[in-house]
């Protein structure tokens, strides 16, 4: 289902949500197709550190619990349709984020945290503070993983931009170059069977050539990516491409990379290229950043 985990023994995930669609097909998804431990519901085992949380409102305080149960390099996500921001979490995603969607996000959380507890992690990149342009062309999800985790270091933000390039080349993936719809994810995660889908169509004579493509450039203020899949897009006429946000897989793909950090994102073209930008600090906000960072 995933970007690789590269764990020799299961990770621990507690996902601590109220009953609904979503959150079965969640739980079903990711006992099936990613090599971790699931828990469900408002308690968890305290024998066992958990390495990723996932909350919703109701159950906003369990982060705290699971603090308390952490396993190296906790990670945690916070499905809420609040604005406020007045407990902890890592990740900030709405109320309303499909479980497709939400399942990207754990993948790319538990890559994140692999990758940060590597000895790759350890080492000082020679490139992240020089990089200006790149081009990248990618056809796997382990792919679109590497690449995220490489660019995301360039960011304010790593863990968010890290977490939201993912989702968006891992939706340029399955729902442009493979044509999937939310609908037909959503049925392949509710019956464990969305890898095995996947790398059917993936190796079908149709889409075997298929790529989505990168470019990154860096300016003094902007970090600047278009992302280009090779799927058929969509009439410039339909609804979805007048107003992304009124939903399929572009509106969400806005909607959650705006919430992760993302700036500017216009839908280009019939609707296979993505245009994004995160904002850079500037030298003063920075330093002003990191001295009341200091103060608290």
């Amino acid at each position: 289902m995933s970007a690789s985990i590269p764990n020799k023994t299961p990770d621990r995930l507690w996902l601590c949500m109220e009953d609904s669609p979503r959150m079965r097909t969640l739980s079903r998804a990711l006992a099936n197709g990613m090599d971790v431990t699931v828990y469900l519901g408002p308690t968890v085992d305290p024998d066992g550190p958990i390495a990723v949380m996932v909350a919703d409102d109701t159950n906003i305080a369990r982060l705290a619990t699971a603090k308390a149960h952490a396993a190296p390099n906790q990670k945690s996500i916070l499905v809420t349709g609040s604005q406020q921001r007045s407990v902890q979490a890592d990740l900030y995603l709405a109320h309303d984020c499909d479980a497709g969607t939400l399942a990207n996000v754990i993948e790319a959380l538990f890559a994140f945290r692999a990758f940060q507890l590597s000895d790759v992690a350890t080492q000082a990149n020679p490139v992240s503070g020089t990089l200006e342009s790149a081009n990248f062309r990618v056809r796997t999800l382990d792919e679109a993983a590497r690449i995220a985790i490489f660019l995301g270091a360039m960011a304010p933000q790593v863990c968010e931009a890290t977490v939201g390039l993912y989702v968006l080349l891992a939706g340029a993936i399955e729902h442009g170059n493979l044509q999937f719809s939310l609908e037909e994810k959503a049925q392949g995660l509710a019956s464990g069977n969305w890898d095995r889908r996947m790398a059917q169509r993936m190796a079908e004579q149709a889409y075997l050539s298929r790529r989505v493509s990168v470019e990154f450039h860096r300016g003094e203020r902007l970090i600047s990516l278009l992302i280009q899949d090779d799927g058929d897009g969509i009439d410039a006429g339909t609804a979805e491409l007048a107003n992304p946000l009124r939903g399929g897989h572009r509106g969400q793909g806005i909607k959650l990379a705006k919430s992760l950090g993302f700036a500017e994102l216009t839908w280009l073209g019939v609707g296979n290229t993505l245009a994004a930008s995160i904002v850079l600090p500037t030298i003063e906000g920075e330093i002003l950043r990191r001295q009341g960072a200091t103060v608290s």
